[in-house]
C-alpha cells in the first residue's frame, strides 16, 4: 500500500485536512494533533499497546476531565475528522439521556467523513443497550429521514454483532425486537443502508438461521423489488 507523504502527514497533524482514507487515518498523531488544536490540553500518558477505540475514549475522558462538555461545540465542526471523531467520543463520556445524545450525534452522524460517522454509532452503542425497547422506538423516526446516513445510523448501531464493539446479546437471543428498524428499511434504495441491513440480518442468521430466512422470503413475496432482492442476498450469504 502506498505511503503517506509526510507533507500529507505534517497537513494530518496541525489539523488542516481530513484524512482520505485508512492509510492516512492511522498515520495521524493525535497528541500532534491536539497540541495544536487544543495547546492548554495536558495529553495523557497512554500503553503503547493501545487499541485505537480505547486509546480515543481515554483521551475523550481526558479532555472531559480537563475542559468538560463545553468542548464538545468546536470539536464537532473542527475540519479534522479525527478531531470530529474525539468529539463523538465526548459525546459517550456524559450522562445524558440517550434521546439528548440522539440529538446531539445527529450532525456527526450525518457527517460526510464516513470515519467519523462510524465512531458516531459507537460512542451511543452502551447507552443504546441500556434500555433497548425503549432506544429502539426512539430510533424509528430515523429510518424515514431523507439522508440515508441517518437510516444506516439506525441499523448499524443496533445490529446485534456489529463491529469493533460488544455483541447486543439481547438482539442475538431475540432479533424480532429490531423489526421496527429493520421493516421501513426492508426496500431502502440506498446501497449504503442496503448493506447495513443485510449485514444486520447476517448477524442475525448466526443465531436464527430459519427466522432470518422466513422473514427474506416473506419480505420477497410481499414486495419484490430489487432492492428488497439485494438486501435479503446479503442477509442469507452465509446460510
Amino acid at each position: 500500500m502506498k505511503k503517506v507523504s509526510q507533507e500529507i502527514i505534517t497537513e494530518l497533524n496541525s489539523g488542516q485536512r481530513e484524512a482520505s482514507n485508512l492509510m492516512e487515518s492511522l498515520a495521524v498523531d493525535v497528541k500532534i494533533l491536539l497540541h495544536h488544536v487544543l495547546p492548554a490540553f495536558d495529553f495523557p500518558t497512554l500503553p503503547a499497546s493501545l487499541g485505537i477505540i480505547k486509546k480515543y475514549r481515554l483521551i475523550a475522558a481526558e479532555l472531559q476531565k480537563q475542559f468538560g462538555f463545553m468542548l464538545f461545540e468546536s470539536l464537532k465542526t473542527h475540519a479534522s475528522d479525527t478531531v470530529r471523531t474525539l468529539a463523538c467520543c465526548l459525546l459517550g463520556e456524559q450522562s445524558f439521556s440517550f434521546s439528548e445524545k440522539l440529538a446531539l450525534v445527529r450532525p456527526l452522524a450525518d457527517d460526510h467523513h464516513a470515519g467519523v460517522r462510524e465512531w458516531a454509532w459507537m460512542a451511543l452503542r452502551e447507552d443504546c443497550t441500556a434500555a433497548l425497547e425503549h432506544s429502539i422506538a426512539l430510533l424509528i423516526p430515523w429510518t424515514a429521514a431523507p439522508s440515508c446516513n441517518i437510516r444506516r445510523f439506525a441499523s448499524e448501531l443496533t445490529r446485534p454483532r456489529g463491529v469493533w464493539c460488544k455483541h447486543i446479546r439481547v438482539l442475538r437471543e431475540q432479533p424480532w425486537l429490531g423489526l421496527p428498524i429493520l421493516l421501513p428499511l426492508r426496500s431502502d434504495p440506498a446501497k449504503y443502508v442496503q448493506l447495513s441491513v443485510g449485514n444486520w440480518l447476517n448477524d442475525a442468521g448466526k443465531d436464527h438461521a430459519k427466522w432470518v430466512k422466513d422473514l427474506c422470503e416473506a419480505w420477497v413475496k410481499a414486495s419484490y423489488n430489487k432492492d428488497t432482492d439485494k438486501i435479503c442476498k446479503r442477509a442469507m450469504r452465509n446460510l
